[in-house]
């Protein structure tokens, strides 16, 4: 039986001019060589839209494997995030300019959820293609939580068996290069790197059933 893939991506914010996450999305498209079928979404740097996107693509795609992807600018290796919090407490406003201060994703959901997916076996497996990759304990309180959260709630309401989780990646050469000072030293990472990396924690999302118990590489 073929796999159902959903693996989603977010516009650029408004402070920023681009989001590496869409062209990763893209280079997947373009190569169509995972197991299964892979449907790629672009989401809106909205946070009042997303529980109803995660909704309809749930009910219509009922996905085996579920990976959302984001930026975090000034990471130095791709992240898979463990914990997502029910709290949305931004920085700065999303697109729309809404600004949470501290709400819950939902309100009568649990204080967090853990990614469904095997994540420390597909940190190692991305360390072991020559990717640096660590295992994430905090996706921050914006929209990237706000996602994580949302998925994992809404596919423990719907009783699915899909596997879920959120992957943040670094911004790519080209923003960094067009950052003043203090920002031209902020890491990076090639878009076909990070296009491996999500492959290859695709691939051992649905080749894995239980996650390896070794320490990992983490805070």
């Amino acid at each position: 039986m073929t796999a159902n893939i959903v693996v989603t991506g977010f516009e650029p914010w408004e402070h920023g001019s681009e989001n590496p996450t869409l062209a990763v999305l893209d280079q997947l498209d373009a190569a169509n060589d995972l197991p299964g079928r892979l449907t790629t979404l672009r989401l809106p740097v909205e946070s009042g839209r997303l529980a109803s996107i995660v909704t309809e693509t749930l009910e219509h795609m009922r996905p085996d494997v579920w990976i959302s992807l984001g930026l975090a600018p000034g990471l130095a290796v791709v992240a898979v995030e463990r914990i997502a919090a029910n709290v949305m407490d931004f920085p700065i406003p999303d697109n729309a300019g809404t600004q949470h201060s501290g709400d819950p994703v939902f309100a009568d959901g649990p204080a967090g959820y853990f990614a469904t997916l095997p994540v420390k076996a597909m940190v190692a497996a991305i360390r072991a293609i020559g990717i640096p990759a660590k295992l994430s304990n905090s996706p921050s309180t914006y929209l990237c939580n706000q996602m994580m959260y949302t998925t994992l709630h809404l596919l423990q309401r719907k009783g699915l068996a899909t596997r879920a989780g959120f992957i943040h990646v670094p911004a790519s050469p080209g923003f960094v290069a067009r950052q003043g000072y203090p920002f031209v030293e902020m890491p990076s990472m090639a878009i076909e790197l990070m296009t491996q990396a999500v492959r290859q924690a695709l691939r051992t999302a649905l080749e894995t059933t239980e996650d390896i118990r070794a320490a990992a590489f983490n805070y």
